[in-house]
């Protein structure tokens, strides 16, 4: 299925130190040469740029995956992970294409009309679909489509990983078979965001089709996809997932003739690559995986900036962490810095160019500025937050307050080296203010989905991978209400920004507005960043057009490797 918009996305466990999407992906995650400045190659070196007649056909490329996947509609809260996304990418790509500097433009193959004006105060988009262009069952896609993905974004009863900018879609008119206007109730600067894919008709329909109709580890269905490639099988057993080209693909003839993405355990990843059971290993966070991935001979580690960035997120809704000043303090005795000169020991990246103090914005981003200032680390004014607000010392150091101990549980996918890591150093850093972390591992497979996305933890550390659409999804992790709100958190003040971000026209302004909802999170803490992952890419030196992708997508049909 075509994920609706560009939403964040969990981060992944390759790096399983976890991971979500934003629009977004998310991801449980924990390769050749790169700058110790902590800068980016060359678009075209960080994935090989080469004309499809230099390359040779045939081949496989093998992927991982950190756990197996909840739910094959990308859409839904439990599909919404950089897991899926890449999975998605060969089978189901994004209906337009970014440039190295996120640029986007229509791709070819499955739209031929792509643009907007505005009229009246309103942004009207108009979007026409490839006549070649068909679903995995071999029906012409058609503009009840483009209808179907688009009206059921405010319908509380699909489980929606995120409804930004649906809020805002006024009107969708069938123009003819295959093209459709999208009128938006005011000035809508992302809506190529918004449109970026669509999804058939027989899966948005309904909500029992959408949330369901593609939920479980081996339950995905072709006729819902529309990519170069198609999903051959799921092997529970080896726990494989196997791509292999789509008969029905109308576009360029894909150079591979098979892709694996296989669940490893981020332990194991690097021993696979070494031992050439694995072609890539994407943002890698360990200086152990990047030894291993240079000494390989035939591969390298290609080298871009990176969407992913590290935080703590805090469950707020119940609990010691219900309370503000408890939030605030533990905000205020993490030492955040080292922490994330921990986790990047020993890799060729300038940590302190990578610390965040903006959660939309990376340090390379045109708009960034530290909002951080007021929340630095200070055990000092821990203590005071927690006195003030009636926590008192007890006999072996924790607080207490009406009998209750300020005691936090921390919930982590087992055996991922890199939450480990930061975990024990936040459990030894607040123990200094007060507070009392336990650690709480659970199985990898279902961290998100029974743990994270049930609200069913106390705090926990995952990687949110950002896109070419910084102020888009401010309502996913934010908002009042969302699925991926993870704190359990309400602040009207916030949802106001995330409207007013939604909808004005002048870039500076949006920018400013978003700073200043940047600010308000980190006084509220409904979680908070510690640096943004540098993209580090191993790959087999022969693999062209693939690698540290930044702001770019790629052309899964494109991907090869070079002639001998």
């Amino acid at each position: 299925m075509m994920m609706i918009n560009r939403r964040l996305f969990l981060g992944g466990t390759a790096s399983v130190a976890a991971m979500a999407a934003l629009a977004a992906c998310a991801k449980s995650s924990d390769s050749g040469s790169a700058s110790a400045s902590g800068g980016a190659q060359e678009g075209a070196k960080a994935v090989n740029t080469q004309e499809r007649s230099a390359l040779q056909e045939g081949g496989e490329l093998k992927m991982a995956l950190t756990a197996t996947i909840a739910n094959w509609n990308q859409a839904t809260v439990d599909g919404n992970g950089v897991d899926s996304r890449n999975i998605m990418n060969f089978v189901s790509p994004y209906f337009i294409e970014w440039a190295d500097d996120g640029t986007p433009s229509p791709n070819p193959n499955f739209l031929t009309k792509y643009e907007a004006e505005e009229v009246d105060g309103k942004t009207v988009a108009t979007v026409e679909l490839n006549e070649k262009a068909v679903w995995g069952n071999g029906r012409a896609m058609d503009s009840e489509d483009i209808r179907e993905s688009l009206i059921h974004g405010t319908d509380e009863a699909y489980s929606w990983a995120s409804t930004d900018g649906f809020d805002q879609v006024e009107n969708v008119e069938i123009i003819d078979e295959r093209s459709a206007k999208i009128t938006f109730k005011s000035v809508f600067p992302d809506w190529t965001n918004l449109l970026s894919g669509f999804a058939p008709k027989e899966l948005m329909s309904t909500a029992e089709a959408f949330n369901d109709a593609m939920a479980g580890e081996d339950n995905f269905n072709n006729d819902y996809f529309a990519g170069p490639f198609k999903i051959e099988g799921f092997d529970k057993s080896q726990q494989v997932v196997t791509l292999v080209p789509n008969d029905k693909w109308w576009g360029d003839k894909p150079l591979l003739e098979k892709v694996t993405f296989r669940v490893l355990d981020p332990s194991a990843e690097a021993t696979a690559f070494a031992n050439k059971n694995l072609d890539v290993i994407d943002y890698i966070i360990s200086a152990d995986v990047y030894q291993q991935c240079i000494g390989r001979e035939d591969a390298e580690v290609r080298q871009n900036y990176g969407l992913q960035w590290r935080h703590f997120t805090l469950n707020g809704s119940t609990g010691v962490l219900a309370d503000k000043a408890v939030r605030q303090a533990l905000l205020r005795a993490c030492d955040r810095q080292a922490i994330a000169a921990s986790d990047l020991t020993g890799l060729p990246v300038d940590t302190e160019k990578l610390l965040l103090g903006n959660r939309f914005f990376m340090p390379n981003q045109d708009g960034y500025q530290d909002n951080s200032k007021d929340w630095t680390y200070d055990v000092e004014a821990a203590k005071k937050l927690l006195e003030d607000a009636g926590w008192t010392e007890g006999s072996d150091g924790i607080r207490e307050k009406d009998g209750q101990r300020l005691s936090i549980s921390f919930t982590m996918p087992a055996g991922v080296p890199t939450t480990e890591n930061e975990a024990t150093l936040l459990q030894s850093q607040v123990k200094e203010a007060g507070i009392e972390i336990k650690l709480n591992p659970v199985d990898s497979n279902g961290y998100f989905k029974d743990y994270i996305n049930k609200g069913n933890f106390e705090i926990t550390a995952f990687t949110w991978q950002g896109t070419q659409y910084p102020m888009a999804n401010i309502g996913q992790i934010y908002g009042t209400g969302s699925g991926q709100n993870y704190s359990g958190i309400s602040v009207p003040e916030i949802d106001e920004y995330i409207t007013k971000v939604a909808t004005t026209a002048d870039h500076a302004e949006r920018v400013r507005l978003t700073n200043e909802v940047d600010a308000l999170i980190w006084e509220n803490v409904m979680n908070f960043p510690m640096y943004e992952r540098q993209e580090l890419t191993a790959v087999p030196k022969k693999l062209a057009n693939f690698g540290a992708q930044g702001l770019a997508s790629y052309r899964p049909e494109n991907i090869g490797y070079m002639k001998d």
